[in-house]
């Protein structure tokens, strides 16, 4: 099919270039974490930083002739895009979808209009898969709005007292008597100002930028429907894809798919059908990756632990790794009150009105 030097080099090269994506995508939730706390890792080998890089160089661009001003754009930016809320993130969003609903219709539009009697039949199922990919695709959108217009259970002047009852203070991660200056009300335990939307949040998880929305108490539950939905999705979109070229190979082709896989019939796939395969292997690799994401969140929900607490969590273990054994502070997470408790307060989250 075509000669075995090539197939060597583009499947070797394939696989490199994967797996440096792979380590890198690794890295770049390894630099959030404690123990690489003040170190290269954790400084340069992360999504912000290189966000932030792209940024300035694309910025920078434009004022070649004038670099002073070219700095200060660029510091304008970056701000506007990593410490402020703004729509750029969910229209990035949407135009993804997008973009992939529309490739997935143009790997079905060879079975449309067909004389021949077999691609006839592919096309039929071809309007099948067309039917629930789109439907799929709808719901991921669904789901998006949802959380982007969820209420993540915002704590007021007028509803603090009610979110100062819902959890006890440890007095460890979270000490009883602080004040908000912001709000000038009693902080309540778990809770935590959100400089991004300049917002108390009950139970504060995180900021998500996809969803442009603040992560809490009352909108965690559809936060992992979104994720779920969206990383079937993406697996769902890299099996059309399969699925499509499969119906697109010569009859002949299936005698080497069956003889020498790895070696001869998907290296030729990547040959002759670059783009399927190559957003086949994008799209599992994202859905698995999401779904990872999303495996982690549960089990953050089943020991009933915020995304916020795991990092003052780490923080107390390395203090402790520095302190003599008796002077140690022994971290227990009081508000783990067993699996089926602690799911039914996300399923079922508290009114903070």
């Amino acid at each position: 099919m075509f000669s075995s030097s090539f197939s060597f080099s583009f499947f070797s090269a394939s696989h490199c270039v994967a797996i440096v994506l792979f380590f890198f995508f690794l890295l770049s939730f390894a630099g959030e974490k404690e123990c690489f706390r003040d170190t290269v890792v954790q400084k340069y080998v992360n999504l912000e930083f290189l966000f932030k890089c792209i940024v300035k160089c694309i910025v920078k661009l434009f004022y070649l002739r004038d670099k002073a001003k070219g700095k200060e754009k660029a510091q304008r930016v970056e701000k506007y895009l990593c410490e402020e809320r703004n729509p750029v993130s969910v229209v990035a969003y949407y135009i993804v979808v997008l973009i992939g609903y529309v490739l997935a219709l143009d790997f079905f539009s060879g079975f449309r209009n067909s004389g021949d009697e077999r691609r006839s039949k592919l096309g039929d199922d071809a309007q099948r898969e067309v039917f629930w990919f789109t439907f799929h695709s709808i719901l991921g959108i669904i789901t998006h709005i949802i959380v982007l217009t969820s209420d993540p259970g915002i704590v007021t002047e007028k509803n603090h007292r009610l979110c100062y009852k819902m959890f006890p203070f440890d007095d460890l991660l979270y000490e009883e008597g602080n004040t908000c200056r912001t709000l000038n009300i009693d902080i309540p335990a778990r809770s935590k100002w959100d400089v991004v939307t300049n917002r108390r949040v009950c139970k504060f998880d995180h900021y998500c930028a996809v969803v442009n929305q603040t992560i809490g108490l009352r909108n965690l539950r559809w936060f992992l429907l979104y994720l779920i939905v969206n990383g079937v999705l993406c697996i769902h979109g890299g099996f059309v894809c399969w699925n499509q070229v499969m119906r697109k190979v010569p009859s002949y082709w299936h005698r080497a798919k069956e003889g020498d896989f790895y070696g001869t019939f998907l290296p030729a796939l990547m040959y002759h059908h670059t783009r399927s395969i190559f957003s086949m292997f994008v799209l599992i690799s994202v859905g698995f990756g999401v779904l990872g994401f999303t495996v982690y969140h549960f089990y953050l929900v089943l020991t009933n632990v915020t995304t916020n607490e795991t990092y003052k969590y780490a923080h107390i273990r390395q203090l402790n790794k520095r302190l003599p054994k008796d002077e140690r502070v022994a971290a227990v997470n009081i508000w783990n009150r067993g699996i089926v408790s602690n799911l039914k307060e996300v399923l079922f989250p508290m009114r903070v009105y």
